[in-house]
């Protein structure tokens, strides 16, 4: 008995000084991460910045380690350059070591592993055009990962036709996140070519097929409009006047009148205001406030004087907001029976801060 005690005992410890030991090793290679990262991170400002030359960056890069973290830095480094600074982290990306790294990641049968491998060709100014159907098969996986790397990498180097099909792949992944496909419309807006009007063509015939969310359906809307496609106008109009106004979802409610209003589209006039200026749903009412400063009739004062009124605060800031739009409209003048004068000093305040920001 005393022997299957010790025994029992000693794999115990064995067990916990185990844990202790792995725990301690994860926590330095962490640390030891970090360093790397801090190290190269400054190390690529310095290159991007032209205080380092391309050879003295080369020298800094020499394990797996740094190609991963050298990757993940210019994913976020990307983002916030253009010009000169964006051309020298690409050619840091061209560097045979890191292709190398990528290509072979990109033969793995590991999805996270091929994932990393189409960020990277994302970032990439050119790749091979042999890669690109390997890639668009990999737009229709299961994995959501994999799935949205892999349209990353085809909405910068394919063609519409391609862009079409890998986005129609993505819209049918329901495992991927809402935000991951306001990262792919992102992408697709800032590589927009000269045929925008493939591009919105591509959306409209994406939207009308219907066989999407509707959170998904108004992305793509929001699309067409931050694109400035203003081609889409027509369409979109039909879209919105077939809306009943006893049964719809909100979010398209909302793209369809912000998009319509900036494109100064008069014809969702009547509709918006019989329709959604008293909805249940506050984001409605908001945004029919806000399209109210493009359509600058006499009777829409009276309308956002209503609309002060409101139980939201956004809709009521709105409301102020579009009625300093007008010219012959004094805020400070106003008379709101659910506002005291302190209130309606702070909302103006508010106004002529988020104006400033706008400049």
């Amino acid at each position: 008995m005393l022997i299957v005690v010790g025994v029992l005992a000693l794999v115990s410890l064995m067990v916990f000084f185990g844990a202790i030991y792995s725990r301690w090793m994860a926590n330095v290679s962490e640390k030891k991460r970090e360093k790397i990262r801090e190290e190269l991170l400054e190390k690529v400002i310095r290159y991007v910045s032209k205080d380092l030359t391309f050879d003295e960056m080369k020298k800094n890069i020499h394990s797996t380690v740094e190609f991963t973290i050298l990757m993940e830095i210019a994913n976020e480094l990307d983002k916030n350059l253009e010009g000169e600074e964006e051309e020298r982290l690409k050619r840091l990306m061209k560097l045979p070591e890191i292709r190398r790294y990528y290509e072979k990641r990109f033969q793995s049968s590991n999805p996270l592993e091929k994932a990393k491998a189409c960020l990277y060709y994302s970032r990439k100014k050119d790749i091979k055009k042999t890669l690109v159907p390997s890639i668009l098969r990999l737009t229709g996986s299961d994995h959501p990962m994999l799935a949205y790397a892999a349209t990353m990498a085809i909405i910068n180097h394919g063609t519409i036709q391609e862009k079409k099909a890998a986005i129609e792949n993505l819209l049918a992944n329901e495992g991927l996140s809402n935000q991951a496909l306001n990262d792919v419309f992102a992408e697709f807006q800032m590589k927009s070519t000269n045929d925008r009007e493939a591009e919105g063509n591509l959306l409209m015939e994406l939207i009308d097929k219907r066989s999407y969310s509707n959170h998904r359906t108004a992305l793509m809307i929001r699309t067409l409009g931050e694109l400035g496609f203003f081609e889409s106008a027509g369409f979109l109009l039909n879209e919105f006047k077939e809306i009943s106004a006893d049964n719809y979802d909100p979010e398209i409610v909302v793209s369809l009148i912000n998009v319509l209003s900036l494109f100064g589209m008069e014809e969702i006039y009547d509709k918006m205001i019989m329709d959604f200026m008293a909805s249940n749903f506050s984001e409605v009412r908001e945004a029919v406030a806000m399209a109210l400063a493009h359509f600058k009739r006499d009777e829409s004062v009276e309308f956002l004087r209503w609309m002060l009124a409101d139980t939201d605060f956004y809709v009521r800031f709105n409301a102020a907001k579009s009625l300093s739009n007008y010219d012959d409209v004094d805020l400070q003048k106003l008379e709101i029976p659910t506002m005291d004068k302190d209130e309606l000093r702070e909302l103006i305040g508010e106004i002529e801060s988020a104006k400033a920001e706008e400049l």
